[in-house]
């Protein structure tokens, strides 16, 4: 059966014709050969019948594609006003015990009281957190699978990476940022270390190589051991692992010369199990207000290493519960307890939109490349 031609709805008679349906031709003279006058007449009201059934069919395609329209946004309006019924998964880039795990179990614990669902925090550490950030960049668009990660791991990760598992962009809706990172160097009180001066000497003319850690390649403290190198000069080499916490301990035991870190760093600074040199900046840190940053010290340039800490959803998850959830995050950062415990962890607040966390990405991403081509760092 051959297809019914069905007018363009998005063509509308012009006017002209329109205005000729509603009001008809005046009668014109009869001539000898003209048709009988009921002929003419009858004509006429065909035509016209004619012309209404064809508004009317583009009217009702008009509705029809209303409808439709409006049936593709009501599911998402519905779920969004039922969201959640069942318990939502927040992935973690790193190993338990680091300041991203601290902050998501912190959250997870507040936001399940407030969404009246449980929030499960999955440790997914590996490959600079390429693994969580792949497997939540394939889960289903609907607000039950969420991600916190620093930034490294999409703004350093495809530029240092041979393939990323996600697009850093494309991949994923942003929710909410809730803090930025301020590093801090620090060494082991073994090494006699206690200035930036003494440290420029230590990687210059140390016999060997200086070794650092990081939560592994690609990392914010991995970027930032490497800018520093480069500005001060010297000798050092990269020992990457799955976590902050393990490189710390071996920062602390002496069998790695320095890292940077805060959340892991402060208590054991204020304990005097670790000396610190510098903070990367742009400001001072609230839990360390005596500790000067890079720039106070005469080096430029380390700003780029500092980052920030987001939650992610899937790529297409509804409007509506993005929002959601970025305003019930947010009204916990905002309670002071939580803030002092940032505070203390090192590590600054921010409560962003989630068109701010998009733009701290896109900004990133751009940014991170540019300054990990200077750096010729391999890639992986």
């Amino acid at each position: 059966m051959s297809a019914i031609p069905f007018p363009n709805p998005l063509v509308v008679p012009k006017p002209s014709a329109l205005s000729r349906i509603a009001e008809p031709e005046p009668p014109h003279a009869e001539s000898p050969h003209s048709e009988p006058p009921h002929c003419r007449a009858a004509a006429r009201a065909a035509t016209r019948a004619a012309w209404r059934t064809r508004c009317s069919l583009v009217l009702g395609l008009f509705a029809s594609f209303a409808f439709c329209l409006l049936g593709l946004l009501q599911p998402a309006a519905a779920q969004a006003q039922t969201y959640p019924t069942k318990p939502l998964t927040l992935l973690v880039t790193v190993s338990p015990g680091g300041s991203i795990d601290v902050m998501a179990r912190t959250i997870a614990q507040e936001l399940g009281k407030a969404l009246g669902q449980p929030v499960v925090v999955e440790n997914r550490p590996g490959a600079g957190g390429n693994i969580a950030a792949g497997h939540v960049a394939r889960a289903p668009a609907d607000g039950y699978t969420l991600m916190i990660t620093s930034s490294s791991t999409l703004t350093i990760n495809p530029h240092v990476y041979l393939s990323v598992p996600f697009d850093p962009v494309a991949s994923f809706e942003p929710v909410v940022g809730v803090g930025r990172l301020n590093m801090v160097l620090v060494v082991s009180p073994a090494k006699g270390v206690s200035s930036l001066r003494d440290f420029t000497a230590w990687i210059k003319n140390g016999p060997s190589a200086v070794t650092f850690g990081s939560s592994g390649i690609g990392s914010l403290p991995h970027l930032a051991a490497e800018l520093l190198t480069t500005n001060l000069g010297g000798s050092t080499r990269h020992v990457p692992y799955k976590g902050l916490p393990a490189a710390m301990t071996d920062v602390l035991s002496g069998e790695v010369g320095f890292m940077f870190d805060s959340a892991n760093a402060v208590p054991h600074i204020k304990a005097g199990k670790l000396v610190p040199i510098a903070a990367i900046g742009p400001s001072r840190l609230r839990a360390l207000p005596d500790l000067a940053t890079f720039k106070e010290l005469g080096i430029d340039g380390m700003e780029p290493a500092a980052g920030w800490y987001g939650i992610f959803a899937p790529a297409g998850t509804p409007a509506p519960i993005v929002q959601r959830l970025n305003t019930e995050i947010r009204r916990i950062l905002s309670e002071p307890e939580i803030g002092e415990r940032w505070v203390k962890m090192g590590i600054e607040q921010a409560q962003t939109t989630p068109a701010e966390l998009g733009a701290w990405l896109r900004n990133d991403v751009a940014q991170h490349g540019t300054l990990i081509k200077r750096l010729g760092l391999p890639m992986q």
